[in-house]
């Protein structure tokens, strides 16, 4: 990396830490970041305590000072509360010494980077995320995705499917007039691909359940959901392709797009990467193009629809944790769907601090609970499945 490059990065970094990345900025850390797993370790040290009290010592700030002044920074954000714009500014002005000057240290010199603190055992029995996924046929029968018998029954009814342990796909050859109607889940823990009779591949998120036609027939192609999902759909102006997800309907003739609709979560966000969407409620509908994210609320009955960085919604479906000034009980609750865990916080006030991600999915669970820890403000244990937050 030239200087150049390091110096760029450090103020694109400085400018993520004052909120002020416009669009392309973002867009040029989110992909230095995704280059490697040392590229977002970096960020992480560069925004942590740790690099804080570092960066400040040498402009000899007190102890008490410091603590002070990190507790300001980590608070700035309780629920919708947010500090007055004079602290804004006082931060961003640290934040910039600390990272015009000390953050080029970070990529030039060894001795600046301190080691890595050693991963708890315990911390591996985390289990690890994977293609997992059940299939429930219209009879009521159940297979087992990742069982080899079940994948060899599978494969052997009637010819209209194949599978393995991470992909299940449709012929688009069945001209038989009963339709049946399959059920494909995914547990907590699993992730898994779909690919629809019509040649639509759906990408299949933790916790999260896809009813459908085994093939499509009559004026229309519906398909219903449960959690997360994101859709590559083939077009066919003759035939819309429908997403029901209660209350909603996601209606597109050929585009992707990624809907998340768990039902414990206030808000089902549509999020369109390419094409073109129609999201409808009983008393509003919206248009959605590129970058447009639709969120219904569900105890009011709002839609509206705004701008968006969409990696932050759809970067799952890459193999990617992205996760942009994320309340950590948010980030953690994600992280338990996908790695399936339990999550008790011994202090209230460790739900809200906002944390920033991105970061190979499949990474070993222990090194996301290390660049979380790089920040200085929390600490994990583990006791069989839960992650106890101190």
């Amino acid at each position: 990396m030239t200087q150049k490059t390091r110096e760029y990065i450090v103020q694109l970094i400085a400018r993520y830490v004052q909120g002020n990345l416009n669009k392309r900025e973002m867009e040029d850390l989110d992909a230095w970041r995704m280059e490697s797993s040392k590229n977002e370790e970096i960020f992480q040290r560069m925004i942590s305590r740790r690099h804080f009290e570092e960066s400040l010592t040498a402009h000899e700030m007190t102890g008490e000072e410091m603590n002070a002044e990190w507790k300001q920074i980590y608070t700035r954000t309780i629920g919708s509360r947010r500090i007055g714009l004079k602290r804004v500014l006082q931060y961003a002005a640290i934040a910039i010494v600390l990272l015009s000057v000390g953050g080029v240290l970070y990529f030039s010199s060894e001795k600046y980077l301190p080691e890595k603190e050693v991963v708890v055992a315990k911390k591996n029995t985390i289990q690890e995320l994977e293609s997992r996924a059940i299939l429930v046929l219209s009879d009521g029968r159940e297979f087992d995705l990742k069982n080899e018998e079940d994948l060899e029954a599978l494969t052997n009814h009637r010819g209209t499917l194949s599978a393995d342990s991470e992909m299940l796909t449709y012929s688009s050859g069945n001209v038989d007039t009963i339709v049946e109607y399959h059920t494909l889940r995914i547990p907590r823990g699993g992730e898994y691909v779909l690919v629809l009779s019509d040649g639509s591949t759906v990408y299949l998120n933790a916790e999260s359940e896809l009813s459908y036609p085994a093939h499509f027939t009559g004026q229309e192609r519906r398909v219903r959901l449960k959690g997360e999902a994101y859709f590559e759909v083939q077009k066919d102006v003759t035939k819309p392709f429908i997403v029901d997800v209660d209350p909603l309907r996601v209606q597109v003739m050929g585009t992707e797009f990624g809907v998340r609709a768990y039902s414990d979560e206030e808000c089902i966000k549509t999020t369109l990467k390419q094409g073109k969407v129609s999201v409808e409620s009983e008393e509003r509908s919206v248009i959605l193009t590129p970058d447009l994210q639709a969120t219904f609320n569900r105890s009011d009955g709002r839609l509206d629809a705004k701008e968006v960085n969409v990696n932050l919604y759809i970067g799952w479906k890459d193999g990617r944790l992205i996760f942009d000034n994320c309340p950590l009980e948010r980030v953690l609750k994600d992280l338990g769907r996908w790695y399936a865990f339990n999550v008790v916080f011994e202090r209230e006030e460790l739900r809200v601090l906002p944390f920033s991600l991105n970061i190979k999915k499949h990474e070993v669970f222990a090194e996301v609970l290390d660049l979380l820890e790089e920040t200085g403000c929390v600490k994990f244990e583990i006791e069989d499945n839960t992650v106890i937050v101190k």
